[in-house]
């Protein structure tokens, strides 16, 4: 009867049952009236008797309808009751269900263990962490996934869990792989007490990824503490190391432009020593014709000794531009430039080439002229190899000189066709060459650039112009 109600529901039951009751109550009412009715003409004290009898029959009546009226309600109660725990047994299912879907699919690993250490459940991802099928973990003791060393320190937390005397547990250890190696784990854990028995429930997250990059930073800081100790006395001996190196390079640059300058005094001695030959022979002949008077004899030594002169001049002037000057001292820009071009002329007119100087400059520099005029010699030297090397028909270089406000702008522009473009940002690089092996060190412009720029702070460009290379100087 109960099933039957509670298919049909608490509410139509409880109606059902009241209707019946009623009824029952109507009809045994109509019984009792028609039995007073057809005994009207008893005597009067049977009519008392009945009056009795339905004063009894009517509270028995109205007993049952209570009785009816209380198992109504019980119903309804046991029909609520059961709906009641009907849904919260598929709530409970619902929740069970949820649980199990987050756990499974959870990147972080799950597990359950009870009080004596064993666990109960694990879910995939724990398995994957340490690399053990995860049915064969079922059953197994929790403290065997941990290293030795810190095993002690995970059971006194669970046991403080369990006891009560914390509420939850956090532990940065090593784990132990299947394979035997350690890995870093961060494990939490917490008590449960839903399913009445205490369990501990927690996670494992695989951190080896976060302490392998914690521990590099440690050594690239170690690494960085090292070096700063020891940063001065680098930074001293690389300095060192450069200075002897650009000393070295301006040594080697040096060495160059001798070479370069010594071709240069052969082309300033040949025609003064070939007029010296001449004068001499002249001597010789005019004894042997007897032409050779007093006066025409001092005119000849005169000649002479001009020659001698001017070759001593010579070699003052070669000596003087190699010799390193000890301080700064003024120079005058325009007079630097005409003395290099001089230096420089000779060896231009024994190929034809045609060297010629435009502009002026007021400007007085203080600085190492030596210095400048090697600088300015570099850029000449490669000008007259490039106008050599590509036979123009009409070589020349031009030197032009002007004021730019209150700086100095020097100019040498050829006629050999410019530079090529993937090697004119190249040009300034040590050990550079677009020469043949054996015609070229690669230091001449490189050391050009230091002198201007880092000497002298002054700054050097080149560019391609209409028929040739540009260099520029700006002091």
């Amino acid at each position: 009867m109960i099933e039957k109600f509670r298919k049909k529901g608490g509410h139509r039951a409880q109606t059902l049952v009241a209707v019946a009751a009623l009824i029952m109550a109507l009809a045994a009412a109509g019984v009792c009236a028609a039995q007073v009715f057809n005994d009207a003409q008893a005597a009067p004290r049977a009519r008392q008797t009945l009056a009795e009898e339905y004063r009894e029959h009517r509270e028995a009546l109205w007993i049952i309808v209570g009785a009816l009226l209380l198992q109504s309600g019980a119903i309804t109660l046991l029909v609520k009751s059961a709906r009641c725990r009907r849904r919260a047994d598929l709530l409970l299912r619902d929740s069970e269900e949820r649980f199990r879907m987050l756990a499974e699919n959870s990147q972080t690993g799950i597990y359950l263990v009870d009080c004596d250490g064993v666990i109960r459940y694990v879910n995939c991802t724990i398995a994957e962490i340490f690399g053990h099928p995860r049915n064969d973990m079922i059953g197994t003791d929790f403290r065997s996934l941990i290293c030795s060393e810190y095993r002690s320190g995970v059971v006194d937390s669970f046991n403080n869990l369990i006891t009560g005397r914390s509420e939850a547990a956090h532990h940065e250890v090593w784990g132990v792989h299947r394979g035997g190696s350690r890995i870093d784990i961060e494990l939490f854990a917490a008590l449960s007490r839903s399913s009445g028995a205490p369990t501990i429930i927690g996670t494992v997250l695989d951190i080896s990824a976060r302490k392998n990059a914690e521990r590099d930073m440690q050594h690239q800081q170690h690494e960085l503490e090292r070096l700063n100790r020891t940063l001065e006395q680098r930074i001293a001996e690389e300095v060192t190391k450069s200075r002897e190196k650009d000393r070295l390079m301006m040594q080697q640059a040096r060495f160059a432009a001798m070479g370069e300058m010594i071709g240069n005094i052969a082309h300033q001695w040949r025609q003064p020593l070939n007029m010296l030959g001449i004068v001499i022979q002249q001597i010789q002949m005019e004894q042997e014709k007897g032409h050779l008077t007093t006066e025409l004899l001092e005119q000849r030594v005169t000649k002479g000794m001009e020659l001698l002169l001017y070759l001593s001049r010579t070699i003052d002037d070669f000596r003087n531009f190699f010799r390193p000057g000890v301080e700064p001292r003024p120079f005058q820009l325009a007079r630097a430039v005409a003395k290099t071009v001089e230096f420089f002329e000779p060896s231009c007119s024994d190929h034809r080439i045609k060297l010629t100087v435009q502009g002026n400059s007021t400007l007085m520099y203080t600085g190492h002229v030596n210095e400048f005029s090697q600088a300015l010699l570099n850029i000449l030297n490669n000008a007259r190899d490039a106008l050599l090397e590509r036979k123009s028909d009409h070589p020349g270089i031009e030197v032009s000189l002007h004021d730019d406000g209150c700086r100095g702008v020097v100019t040498v522009r050829d006629n050999a066709g410019g530079i090529a473009p993937e090697v004119i940002d190249k040009i300034f690089d040590p050990y550079f060459t677009t020469k043949e092996e054996g015609k070229g060190t690669g230091v001449g412009l490189f050391m050009t650039k230091t002198i201007i720029e880092r000497h002298m702070q002054g700054s050097i460009c080149v560019r391609n112009c209409a028929d040739g290379a540009e260099f520029k100087i700006i002091l």
